[in-house]
């Protein structure tokens, strides 16, 4: 995900933007005021250039700090800092800004001042969050949050929320974000701000940036450009530019993307904000780079970092690292190309900076590739798409489209109460003037009415209500059904899928370079898992159809040795990428009587589970034992094993789990309960034994044909 440190849009805190005949009248107030309420003047001024003018925000902070110190006005003097603190920022003088809050929040204890204590902690918070450390950033932002909601404060508890939410996106927690941005969206909405709209349209956007659908983004940033005065900027008008050139980036559209930066660096020049000016440069220096003016691309990036390390914005600088890293590459510069990728890293592992670690990865592998250092390649590819799990992203989508439903319907709901408000009064008016003009005759016809529509809408409401409980019956079972189709397939066809994309990468970008034997290999190990995977679809295209009825299990004399084979062929690629052996030990060939793709759906499952829980050159054992008319099946592993809680849970669709595997493998869950109604549907049974360290041991029987 190359989202170049996506702005998220914090102006929600304010009411409303500058108006220049407020700031008039404020010049003109200080003229006619006394010395000590100076100080609230000019912290009123900074307020309206808050977004505004940087550097304006600086010089009357500056003003209203000096003479609240002077006269003693400590709650004035505590603003004014952290005003300082925040303007600092901006500007790129993190030294400065840190000691800001420092006076702000010495002096807020000092006096005892409960909301300014709050508020301080609040800008130190922001703070982290700016440069870039996200965990030390939560701690002060979770605290203000708590005292806020104490003291009623909602504006500061709107102002929390917003950053929690971008830092929690920068650590990759997307859950935790959308719903801290919802609740932030419900204070501001009842509050009724202004700039509510636009700020509302600039994160919507933003999130579906975040969430790579950059043409849906589009939309909402083209409303905010819209509604706003390019001669006038701001930080939204800003933003709206600087995210529709990145929003363009992503949808290949470079030249267009860069008309739009350059229009979004003059805003931000315009409004002193250099923490945002290195982000255009960065966007600049990759559209270039993509466009292969290299020169151009090395400025900008240059330039932007140059501005990250004064800034001290470190998850700005890691994206940097990575694209000066990948435009190194391209010219063979492979010294200074390795030395950005581990500094990349070093600062990820250092602020918990997750939200561009599969980059990263992708980035190493090409490293590697590019240095003729393939197993190393092959290593980081897998890091690589083990991060970039699908299921993550099915979820984090529908999370995504639930949150912008809830944006939508927020605004709905309150329109349709205000109608809903206007037709109650009138109707009452109506009553009111129909009972005047003929009371008892009126009162005769509206108890008719009024019992037979009662009765009548009960009667319907009663249908209506068997017709909604029948159709949720049948639509909840679908919907299980369905998920648990799909689940199965991500399952069953992540791993194949995993040697797949590994070895035909390899042989995509490495071709060249790899001796004879190696291209043998590789395709051979290409073709040998394409077949499988092959096979793993048909299977689960069975499997989908005896869920639905339309076939039914079909029983008939099959070998066991040759089930046993073709399910350990299903998982040969995975198994060879952790250098896991498999084990055949059946020495005859047994007949039993069960359907033969079911059982070799259960083979292959619990084959592809031994490998996830068993690490690297380890080993898989398979062997039989018949016993009366049965045959049990043994697979063992030298894996991690489990614990006596996890094996209750195995085989129960109601605490269904999923546990990450020795290399990060993810999976749903829900192999083993496919394992378990397979072999019951067969006449058998399956069980496991297992010891923390040990690995396990899962035996399954099937008849025996006679």
């Amino acid at each position: 995900m190359r989202l170049l440190f996506i702005y998220i849009f914090l102006s929600l805190i304010s009411l409303s933007g500058i108006g220049q005949n407020k700031v008039d009248s404020l010049n003109q107030l200080i003229s006619t005021s006394e010395k000590k309420d100076q100080a609230n003047i000019y912290l009123e001024l900074a307020t309206e250039y808050y977004y505004k003018d940087t550097k304006q925000l600086e010089v009357f902070s500056h003003k209203a700090d000096s003479l609240a110190e002077k006269y003693g006005v400590d709650s004035s003097r505590i603003k004014a800092l952290n005003y300082l603190s925040y303007g600092s920022i901006q500007s790129g003088n993190v030294k400065d800004a840190i000691s800001y809050n420092k006076q702000a929040l010495d002096l807020s204890i000092e006096k005892g001042l409960e909301k300014q204590i709050t508020s301080s902690k609040f800008y130190k918070g922001y703070y982290f969050y700016a440069t870039g450390q996200p965990d030390s950033s939560l701690v002060y932002l979770n605290q203000a949050y708590n005292e806020a909601k104490y003291q009623n404060d909602s504006l500061m508890q709107l102002g929390c929320l917003n950053t929690i939410a971008a830092n929690q996106l920068n650590k990759a927690n997307y859950s935790q974000a959308l719903e801290n941005f919802t609740k932030a969206y419900k204070i501001a909405d009842d509050l009724k701000l202004i700039e509510k709209k636009k700020n509302l349209d600039l994160n919507i956007g933003t999130t579906l940036l975040y969430n790579e659908e950059p043409e849906k983004a589009i939309n909402y940033f083209k409303k905010v450009i819209s509604n706003s005065d390019p001669k006038d900027a701001t930080l939204a008008y800003s933003a709206a530019l600087n995210n529709m050139g990145t929003s363009l980036t992503k949808l290949n559209r470079d030249k267009e993307a860069i008309k739009y930066l350059d229009k979004a660096l003059i805003a931000f020049k315009q409004i002193n904000n250099k923490l945002q000016i290195a982000q255009v440069y960065t966007n600049l220096g990759q559209c270039h780079y993509r466009l292969n003016n290299y020169l151009k691309a090395s400025k900008h990036l240059l330039r932007a970092i140059e501005l990250n390390r004064e800034s001290q914005s470190m998850n700005q600088l890691i994206v940097n690292l990575m694209l000066l890293a990948e435009l190194h590459l391209s010219q063979k510069n492979y010294t200074e190309a390795k030395a950005c990728l581990d500094e990349a890293k070093l600062l990820t592992d250092k602020y918990n900076i997750n939200y561009n670690e599969s980059d990263l990865y992708r980035d190493y592998s090409s490293y590697y590739q590019t240095t003729k250092q393939y197993k190393k390649a092959l290593e980081y590819k897998q890091k690589e798409l083990s991060l970039r799990d699908s299921i993550f992203k099915a979820d984090r989508q529908q999370q995504i489209y639930t949150l912008q439903t809830k944006f939508e319907t927020q605004i709905k709901e309150n329109e349709n109460e205000a109608l809903r408000k206007d037709i109650a009064l009138n109707n009452l008016e109506i009553e009111r003037q129909n009972q005047i003009r003929n009371f008892l005759i009126v009162l005769a016809l509206l108890v008719s009415i009024l019992v037979f529509v009662l009765l009548n809408r009960a009667r319907t409401k009663r249908k209506a209500h068997l017709i909604i409980e029948k159709q949720k019956e049948e639509l909840e079972k679908l919907n299980k059904t369905k998920d648990k189709f799909f689940s199965i397939i991500a399952h069953d066809l992540k791993s194949p899928f995993s040697a797949l994309l590994g070895f035909s990468e390899l042989l995509a970008t490495s071709y060249d370079n790899l001796e004879d034997t190696e291209r043998k290999s590789f395709i051979n190990d290409l073709h040998t898992a394409s077949q499988s995977t092959y096979s793993l679809v048909e299977n689960l295209l069975t499997w989908s159809r005896i869920q639905q009825g339309n076939i039914t299990i079909s029983k008939t004399k099959n070998d066991i040795f040759n089930l046993i084979e073709n399910g350990i062929l299903a998982n040969q690629s995975t198994a060879k990428l952790k250098n896991i052996t498999i084990l055949n030990k059946l020495n005859c060939h047994t007949p039993v009587w069960v359907d033969k793709f079911s059982i070799e759906t259960v083979i292959g499952n619990l084959v592809s589970n031994a490998i996830k829980f068993t690490q690297e050159e380890g080993n898989i054992d398979i062997s039989m034992k018949e016993e009366d008319d049965q045959l049990i099946i043994y697979i063992s592993d030298t894996g991690v094993g489990m614990t006596s809680e996890q094996i209750q849970d195995l085989f129960r669709i109601d605490n269904n789990i999923s546990t990450t595997g020795t290399n990060n493998e993810t999976g749903t869950g829900l192999g083993l309960i496919l394992c378990k109604e397979f072999i019951e549907q067969n006449n058998g049974e399956i069980w496991v034994e297992s010891e923390v360290g040990k690995g396990s041991l899962f035996s399954f029987s099937v008849p025996i044909y006679k």
